[in-house]
């Protein structure tokens, strides 16, 4: 991924909004960095397949349906794109950690190397690339994040 992120970097460049942190994954014990990885990694494939759905649907709907009626299509499916891309630099910043956590970079570990080589469907998108969010209000609610969702739900990030 093209973050900025650099072998033995001692600092990750986030580029993507994120409710929680890199000091508040840092807290977090390697077992837990791991699970979260492995949920966002099949929330990602979920996401991919539902997208796969929508597109096969309006692929098929295409002759037969007014273009306005799908536009709630369009738009989930341009939603599950950003959160693809915000999910895999959620990902990215659990792999920085669990690299400064075990000062190991994880290529000798398959277990935490990424699934999803090709995760997002090749086809155009009208979703613009997401800016970095610069400013110190949004950093301060970062750190302020526990970094824990509702019970069940996984850790917020």
């Amino acid at each position: 991924m093209a973050s900025g992120r650099k072998e033995n970097e001692e600092c990750f460049s986030v580029r993507m909004k994120h409710p929680t942190s890199l000091n508040v994954l840092l807290q977090l014990d390697t077992a837990t960095l791991l699970a979260e990885m492995a949920r966002l990694e099949d929330s990602i494939q979920r996401l991919v397949r539902s997208n796969l759905d929508i597109l096969q649907f309006l692929q098929d709907e295409q002759d037969q349906s007014d273009p306005d009626s799908n536009l709630p299509l369009i738009e989930a499916r341009d939603e599950n794109l950003v959160t693809i891309e915000t999910q895999k630099e959620r990902i990215e910043m659990i792999k920085w950690c669990i690299t400064r956590k075990t000062r190991r970079n994880g290529d000798d570990n398959p277990h935490y190397q990424l699934d999803y080589p090709h995760s997002a469907p090749q086809t155009s998108s009208p979703v613009h690339p997401i800016q970095p969010i610069l400013n110190s209000n949004s950093t301060r609610r970062e750190e302020q994040s526990s970094g824990f969702g509702n019970e069940g739900s996984g850790i917020s990030l």
